[in-house]
């Protein structure tokens, strides 16, 4: 066991030991699954600056991730699973959010690419006044009469 004078999560370099490695490559994979959830189902409505903020957890649960590496080399053990779990899942969160970014810029543009409703800004209703009257959702009062 360890010194009773030092605490539990400090090695013999101040890295941390085992309970900080596994503390740290769970709190990635947490992260990793949170930012992949929220990459694939967030409403991002036209707006292509929440995808920043995908990808900022997306990296942070990649980081979270490697810092228990170290720990896990100083402790003599193996590399745990979790910490390339987390690897991918933060991965795959910053290429979905990439992937949003580019749906959202290229339809603003007039390219649609494949993807969920919510990503791309909320139709609007066309209102505008002529010389008829008010046209609401692209009918003119008289095309209203006319059954079209």
């Amino acid at each position: 066991m360890s010194d009773p004078t030092r605490p539990w999560w400090t090695g013999e370099d101040d890295i941390g030991g085992l309970g900080f490695a596994r503390f740290f490559a769970w709190t990635g994979l947490l992260l990793g699954a949170g930012a992949l959830v929220i990459a694939l189902f967030a409403p991002l409505e036209g707006q292509a600056l929440r995808t920043v903020w995908i990808v900022g957890f997306g990296c942070a649960a990649i980081w979270v991730a490697a810092m228990a590496m170290p720990r896990y080399r100083r402790s003599g053990v193996r590399t745990s699973w979790v910490v390339r779990t987390a690897f991918v899942l933060g991965g795959l969160a910053v290429l979905v959010a990439a992937y949003a970014f580019l749906v959202i810029w290229l339809a603003s543009t007039g390219v649609e690419l494949p993807a969920p409703a919510y990503w791309l800004p909320p139709e609007q209703p066309t209102v505008g006044v002529t010389a008829l009257g008010v046209t609401a959702l692209g009918v003119t009062p008289l095309d209203a009469l006319a059954g079209g």
